[in-house]
């Protein structure tokens, strides 16, 4: 709702400043206000993605038997316009190593603030220490 608003208010903000020009400069003022808008939602869904992996990632890695010790780092890839969602972490584990967190989501984060569905692996040292077809939940 709210990337609609802001998409809505570019639009006509566009158009004021185009004014009564060419069919053609409208046309790629709304071509450029739709760009805009689908690069604010990509944006959203990594931020989205990336907060609830760092989360429920280093609650998966405690549960697994693997406390970290500090935060995982996480960054995320948007892949065909938000409809996946490549996400890889790292950290370090307190009996020592490095954790990652690496997995995918099809899910357009934000229908849930504590869950991502998808396929998760974790691993310290190379070695697998969970998986998991959720994130939280």
């Amino acid at each position: 709702m709210r990337n609609t608003l802001i998409s809505g208010a570019l639009a006509l903000a566009l158009l004021a400043v185009v004014g009564c020009g060419s069919d053609g400069a409208v046309e790629g003022a709304v071509s450029d206000v739709g760009n805009a808008a689908g690069e604010v939602t990509n944006d959203a869904a990594g931020v989205a993605a990336r907060n609830i992996a760092t989360q429920q990632g280093e609650e998966q890695f405690k549960n697994a038997g693997y406390e970290l010790d500090g935060p995982l780092t996480c960054t995320t890839e948007i892949l065909q316009d938000a409809s996946s969602i490549k996400i890889d972490c790292m950290g370090t584990a307190k009996v020592g190593g490095t954790a990652v967190l690496t997995g995918a989501t099809d899910e357009l984060p934000g229908a849930s603030v504590i869950m991502l569905e998808g396929l998760f692996v974790g691993t310290v040292d190379g070695a697998e220490v969970f998986n998991t077809k959720k994130l939280g939940g």
